[in-house]
């Protein structure tokens, strides 16, 4: 297989999504691949479709194409295979579309609760440095004009100011090396695999990873279901979705009773994987047929706590950090300017 750099989920959403729609109104899979080639406006994308298009041709299975390419995850084109498999390729591929649109939400949304705190960090930081480096030593002017001194506070706060000015380009370069350090953790996969890895020690990020976890396994147990995929070789392919060790293990766990014969239901209730009311409702689901129906619904109740959980945690930290900064810019000028106050009731009295 050829060694290609994976595409994003935006990149996978848009593929799955016109492709389900060009299956879905009659065309075949190598019209399909024809047509997006043509339409492609760049030269990286028509060397993508032509790559695809070439090995569609020569192997005539367009799960092996996806797969040869290097570009697309195992789990998606294993789901392709068995949608080539039993003829429902469209709807294989409408639903992968809606799963990376959830991975899609759910990771700016993680990533929102992160990166926006950080700007006003950044931002308040800035206010706090030029208090300290260009507005204090003003003011000390000002004093020393006076014939006075500055309490100890706000001597303080200028040595501080002072060692900032002298040391400005070594902060500049630790600024730099923390915003390398942030990209690096957000736009590179590896970066993101610690970021998830992180994600699930952190006290109220765990909530979080734990229901955005949840909303994968269920979108990817629903997608197995409605391709008629195997229940065990399901939740095989869901773990390499999952980043959350305890679900993992539990989902493990899921799998080893299935290969002990145990009912699908209760093999995910068993194991711990799902509890109480979800539990229930997927059994109720499986027995009625209507499962991946439930599954898809439950994706979108676990979707929609993480997102919840997200905008707490955004509405908590924002107004902290801003009362924060806002208490230490008040701290700097109450102590240089109570001393005039003093000196001006003087002169007024």
């Amino acid at each position: 297989m050829r060694q290609k750099n994976k595409l994003t989920n935006e990149e996978l959403f848009h593929f799955c999504e016109q492709f389900s729609i060009l299956l879905h109104s009659g065309i075949s899979c190598a019209e399909g691949l024809e047509l997006m080639l043509d339409d492609s406006h760049t030269q990286r994308g028509k060397d993508f479709f032509q790559l695809l298009l070439t090995d569609f041709e020569q192997n005539g299975s367009f799960s092996q194409a996806l797969k040869n390419s290097g570009y697309f995850p195992e789990s998606m084109t294993s789901y392709v295979n068995i949608g080539e498999e039993t003829g429902c390729l469209d709807e294989v591929l409408k639903s992968l579309s809606e799963h990376y649109e959830q991975e899609i939400e759910i990771s700016e949304n993680i990533r929102s609760a992160v990166t926006y705190p950080l700007l006003m960090l950044a931002m308040m930081g800035t206010v706090i440095v030029i208090l300290l480096v260009k507005v204090l030593p003003v003011f000390q002017q000002v004093f020393r004009q006076m014939g006075l001194e500055m309490n100890n506070f706000s001597n303080g706060l200028l040595n501080a100011g002072v060692v900032i000015s002298r040391y400005f380009s070594v902060l500049m370069i630790l600024i730099l090396v923390v915003i390398a350090g942030v990209v690096a953790l957000f736009f590179t996969e590896k970066g993101r695999s610690c970021l998830r890895q992180l994600s699930v020690k952190l006290p109220y990020i765990r909530e979080i990873s734990i229901s955005a976890d949840y909303a994968r396994l269920t979108q990817a147990i629903a997608m197995g279901i409605h391709s008629g995929l195997d229940h065990i070789v399901t939740l095989e392919m869901a773990q390499d979705l999952l980043s959350h060790p305890d679900i993992r293990k539990k989902a493990e766990k899921a799998c080893n009773l299935l290969e002990n014969g145990v009912l699908f239901e209760d093999a995910l209730s068993e194991s711990g994987l799902f509890e109480g009311l979800n539990a229930r409702l997927i059994t109720v689901g499986l027995r009625a047929g209507a499962a991946d129906e439930v599954m898809n619904k439950l994706a979108d109740r676990y979707r929609d706590l993480a997102l919840t959980a997200t905008g707490n945690i955004i509405s908590i930290v924002e107004p902290s950090i801003v009362i924060l900064f806002s208490l230490l810019v008040g701290l700097v000028l109450l102590s240089v300017m109570m001393p005039l106050l003093g000196i001006l009731s003087e002169i007024v009295v």
